[in-house]
Formats: structure tokens, C-alpha cells, sequence
């Protein structure tokens, strides 16, 4: 913008000439009124310039931006983006994806989306329709689309952010154009995200800011996933009687003086520590000196043992830790493996190995500590979903943590975090953080009828649930459907869902106890047997709750809901997904599994 300086602006001699008889000024009044206007008119200018004005750059640009969750860490992600571009010049739209038409996307100019992937390479349970119509024939071209994917997976699976890759490649196809390339994101996903934002923003035009989702606790200090609380264990005791042929163990946490809140619905991130027999075998295996200071993950240093016990992952096997591996050991087996790089010949590999394996079956030698940890990944937390109630237990947490122990190529061996709670926790105060998941509450209406699938741990979320009712004084109707191996070891909570359906919470309690009875007897086939009474409660508004094994139970136990829809709606396939659909959307039919 060009501005006239005091020293370019004169008055001319025509302004002497004022008035209806246009009187002349003195010589003295046109030079006082020179030296006066130029002072104002600085004045102004210094004014103007002082101001930070878009002068140039128009109207605030719109961005859509698209999540999809299964637990929260999309959304969270997206709402982070969305404040970042509200800084700029931007106007962002954060939607969830169950509650987009994809036919929308023939008129978007730009387009960013975050998603997750879960279970066998699949889209999180609000993203599933929108990945089905964004595959389809029918789904509209997008040319003129400028668009970015920020895809959220764990690198243990095969199919690691299947979703993400899939959404990328097919807005591609359709005619988007890329402004960033897609970033994967591993379970630690801070800083990846950051480079995503920052190069997003940069692209689009506004610099990146950085924001971090903490908790400050009542002494000042900050609690979250990356700084978490030191819970003390107040009751952890095993929920099997005696004779079982597993273990789950019922865990209560401390989080008095923490600042963290949580609601029924949420999970509760635990970072465990390694098992130290299986550490210290790894160091004399190969000769490292457990005292050495090795850097860590998240910057600063710690000695070697320290840092394997609870900074490293010494558990998951991945290709490129095996052809890093093999690059030292010169193992023709593992390079058989890596040149053949087939899903099946890796999976059969990794099926039951450790990094121990590696170490003990293809010796490798390593020079120090630094250079062995240099091809670790980060230890992760673990995420449970809380089995309690904050209104029912104020400052504490609860958790039903089902205890992983096997054996396989001639080794006992254990869960990380589950071994750790169960049996390596006592004096220990575990990191904890809470991840928020709004997808997964019970309903907001007290008065809505509500169902509940949860086997095994997955009674966790419920119990909670129940607990908030309770509490709450709703008068909606409860249905909870459990099951599990054996009746007389593995009925978990037994006594609290008894007196629960004895003080009238629990409306229905229906129980299947596969093993005690010669036909197996799954929650999938209490369901079809009460078809009939499942339809009439979700006709009456209820809402249906699934909890547990993501790659079995809940596959049975969507493919149950979908035939008692059918069968006691009186519904074509087509019309039956059309109303499960629409429970999706309506936020009434929804899942927490894994």
C-alpha cells in the first residue's frame, strides 16, 4: 500500500482560494497550514502502519477436516489442526467422516483427513461407510481437490495404516491433488503429527504451531502422555478362583493429586516395564556393559539396563529390525526371509519370537550399548479400557486386565504390561495417562433402553457404565450379555452383576459360559436366541454397546446384530445395513474393541 509522506504533501496554491469570494491566505497562514497537515498526516500514517491488517489476502480460506476414530486420537489430532489454521487466514470445519456425504466432495477445494486403522487393516467403525462409498464406482470425481492424509496405525500389524493408504490412493484416483504426501503414523504419533501440521501449513501459507493436549494437577505440574502420573496401586487381586486356565486381574489406581479426569467410556493408558529376567539374559548374551549411558527415544540419557527395562521395545520383532539384524549376523535364514518378503513367510517368523530369539538363535556383536539401542523402537504405553466410574470412586481408576502368558519355541512368556500389573507392579508406582474416547459413553438420555456385549475383559467399559447409572439414578432399562470359558472360575465380577440384577440396574443378564456344555456357547448366539427382544428394545431407542476381541467376537457379534435386524425387522440385507447404518450415525450403536 503506497502512503504519501509528510515531506511529498504541500498544499497548493488553489486551496488559498477558499470561500464564496474566494479570499486569498496570507503567505504565513498557507505555511502554518503546510506544517500542520504534514503533522497530522504523519501522525496517521504511523497509525496505519501500526495496524496488522490482511490488507492483500482476501476472504479466509475454507478447509474441511475429515476424522475418523476409534478411540479418540484422530479427532484429538484434527481439533489440534483445525486451531492451528484458525491462526492463519483459514476457516476450518472439523467433521467427523459417519457424518459426511462423500458426494460432497465434488465441490471441496481443500481436504485434509485423519484417520485410524484398526483390527485386521480396517477403518475405524464411524469411517467405514465413507471408506465403502469413497471405493465405489459411484463416488464423484475431485479434480480441483487439493487434499492431505495423516493415517494413525501400529506398526506390529501387518496391514499398518491400511485405512489411511486407502483413503490417500483413492482421492488420488479421483482426480485430488496431493499438497503433502500422506505421513504414517506409529502408535507414538506426537512428532510425526507435527511434521504433517507444519508441512501442511507451510504448504497452504500460515506458519505451524505446536500444541500439547496436558492435564495440570493441583500441585502445578503437568500430567499427560508424554509427562505421565505416577499412580499408586491401591487393590490388584486376581478375578478367576482358583483352577482357572487364565488370569485376570482386577487393578485400582490411585489418581488423587494428579489433575487428570476421565468419564465412563475412557481408556487409560499404563506405560510398563520389561520383564528384568529377560533383559538381563539379553545383556549377558551379548556382553553389554548394563551400566553404559545409552541415549534415549525421547532425548536424555540413562544406563543401559535402565533404558531397555522401561524406555525400549524388546518384545516386537518387525522387518526392519530383522534386516538390521541380519546385516550383523550375516543369518542366511533371516536373508532367505527378507529376500523372499512374502506376509505369510513373515508372519509365520514373527509368530511367537522375541527380540531375545534373535539374540540368543543369530548371535550378533555389537560395539557398545548406544549402537544396540539405535535399532530399538520405543517401549509404548498400553491402553485399557477403565472399568470404573469417577462419580462412583473419585480420585481413582479401575481396570480389568486380562493376563497374557503362553508358550512357544521352548520359552514361558508373557504380556508386557499385563505380566507387569498382574505379578511385577507391587511397590511400583506405573505412568499413567488417560486417552479420552467420546465415541464410547453411555447414553446421555437416562432415560434410553441400553445393551451391552462385553466377553471376557470386555465387561471392563460396562461395569463402568452400570456404575454411572447407578450413580446417576437412570431409569433406563440395562441389558448386559457376558461370557466367558467356565461359570465356576471365570464368571468375573459375579457378585457385583448378581446383586445388580437383584436391586433391578441389570433389567437382563444373559450369560454364556462356552465350555460348559459340549456345544460351544457364544454371546453371538444369546443374541439370535433373543432376536426378537434385542429389535424391541432398539426400537424403543436403545443404544447397543460391543466391548472386546476385535477380529472374532465383534465381527460375530455385528454379523448377529445385522440377522436379528433382518429377521425381527422384517428387512432385505440392503435395508438391515441401512438401519445399522443409521444406529451409527445416531451414535447409537457403537464399539470399543482391539
Amino acid at each position: 500500500m503506497n502512503l504519501f509522506t509528510p515531506d511529498s504533501f504541500k498544499v497548493p496554491y488553489e486551496i488559498s482560494m477558499i470561500g464564496p469570494e474566494k479570499a486569498p491566505f496570507t503567505d504565513e497562514q498557507i505555511v502554518w497550514l503546510n506544517n500542520h497537515l504534514a503533522k497530522q498526516f504523519g501522525l496517521f500514517a504511523k497509525q496505519l502502519a501500526s495496524f496488522e491488517l490482511p490488507l492483500d489476502e482476501g476472504p479466509a480460506v475454507p478447509v474441511t477436516i475429515l476424522w475418523g476414530s476409534q478411540t479418540g486420537n484422530a479427532e484429538g489430532l484434527a481439533n489440534q489442526m483445525a486451531a492451528a489454521l484458525a491462526e492463519g487466514r483459514f476457516e476450518p470445519s472439523v467433521i467427523e467422516v459417519v457424518d459426511y456425504e462423500v458426494a460432497n466432495l465434488a465441490s471441496e477445494k481443500n481436504l485434509l483427513v485423519v484417520t485410524s486403522t484398526y483390527g485386521d487393516g480396517e477403518p475405524p467403525d464411524n469411517a467405514v461407510d465413507f471408506v465403502d462409498a469413497l471405493c465405489a464406482e459411484s463416488a464423484p470425481r475431485v479434480e480441483g481437490l487439493q487434499f492431505s492424509v495423516l493415517a494413525l496405525g501400529d506398526s506390529q500389524y501387518p496391514d499398518f495404516c491400511q485405512a489411511g493408504k486407502i483413503v490417500d490412493q483413492r482421492l488420488a484416483e479421483l482426480g485430488g491433488e496431493r499438497i503433502h504426501e500422506r505421513v504414517d503414523c506409529d502408535v507414538d504419533f506426537d512428532q510425526p503429527f507435527e511434521l504433517w501440521k507444519k508441512g501442511v501449513l507451510d504448504v497452504l501459507g500460515t506458519g505451524a504451531t505446536t500444541s500439547k493436549a496436558q492435564v495440570t494437577s493441583v500441585n502445578g505440574e503437568t500430567f499427560g502422555k508424554n509427562k505421565p502420573f505416577p499412580a499408586s496401586i491401591l487393590k490388584n487381586y486376581d478375578l478367576n478362583r482358583e483352577g482357572a486356565f487364565k488370569s485376570t486381574h482386577h487393578v485400582e489406581l490411585s489418581l488423587r493429586g494428579s489433575g487428570l479426569e476421565y468419564e465412563a467410556g475412557d481408556a487409560l493408558g499404563v506405560y510398563p516395564v520389561n520383564d528384568e529376567k529377560v533383559v538381563d539374559e539379553i545383556l549377558a548374551v551379548l556382553s553389554l556393559d548394563s551400566e553404559a549411558e545409552v541415549p534415549l527415544p525421547d532425548g536424555g540419557n540413562a544406563p543401559l539396563r535402565e533404558a531397555l527395562l522401561k524406555s525400549y521395545d524388546i518384545r516386537t520383532l518387525s522387518k526392519k529390525l530383522v534386516t538390521d539384524w541380519q546385516k550383523r549376523s550375516s543369518s542366511e535364514v533371516l536373508k532367505s526371509i527378507i529376500e523372499e518378503d512374502k506376509k505369510e513367510v513373515w508372519e509365520k517368523f514373527f509368530w511367537g519370537r522375541e527380540l531375545v530369539d534373535l539374540v540368543i538363535d543369530y548371535p550378533v556383536k555389537f560395539q557398545n550399548g548406544e549402537e544396540f539401542v539405535a535399532i530399538l523402537k520405543k517401549l509404548h504405553p498400553r491402553l485399557y479400557s477403565i472399568a470404573s466410574s469417577p462419580k462412583a470412586h473419585p480420585d481413582e481408576v479401575h481396570l480389568t486386565v486380562g493376563v497374557v502368558t503362553y508358550e512357544t519355541h521352548g520359552r514361558s512368556r508373557g504380556g508386557v504390561c499385563s505380566t507387569y500389573l498382574a505379578n511385577r507392579s507391587e511397590d511400583s508406582q506405573p505412568g499413567v495417562f488417560v486417552q479420552t474416547n467420546k465415541a464410547f459413553r453411555p447414553p446421555a438420555d437416562d432415560d434410553a433402553p441400553m445393551i451391552m456385549v462385553g466377553p471376557g475383559t470386555g465387561i471392563a467399559p460396562f461395569r463402568a457404565f452400570l456404575e454411572e447409572r447407578e450413580v446417576r439414578g437412570a431409569k433406563g432399562k440395562n441389558w448386559l450379555l457376558f461370557g466367558n470359558p467356565y461359570r465356576a472360575t471365570d464368571y468375573l465380577y459375579d457378585e457385583l452383576l448378581e446383586g445388580w440384577k437383584e436391586s433391578g440396574l441389570l433389567n437382563k443378564l444373559d450369560l454364556a459360559f462356552s465350555r460348559d456344555q459340549e456345544e460351544k456357547l457364544y454371546v453371538q448366539h444369546l443374541m439370535l436366541e433373543s432376536g426378537a427382544e434385542i429389535w424391541q428394545w432398539l426400537q424403543e431407542g436403545g443404544y447397543f454397546f460391543v466391548c472386546g476381541d476385535a477380529l472374532r467376537m465383534a465381527k460375530d457379534v455385528d454379523k448377529a446384530l445385522h440377522e436379528v435386524v433382518q429377521v425381527h425387522g422384517v428387512k432385505s440385507e440392503d435395508e438391515a445395513q441401512d438401519y445399522i447404518r443409521n444406529l451409527r450415525k445416531e451414535k447409537r450403536y457403537a464399539r470399543d474393541v482391539y
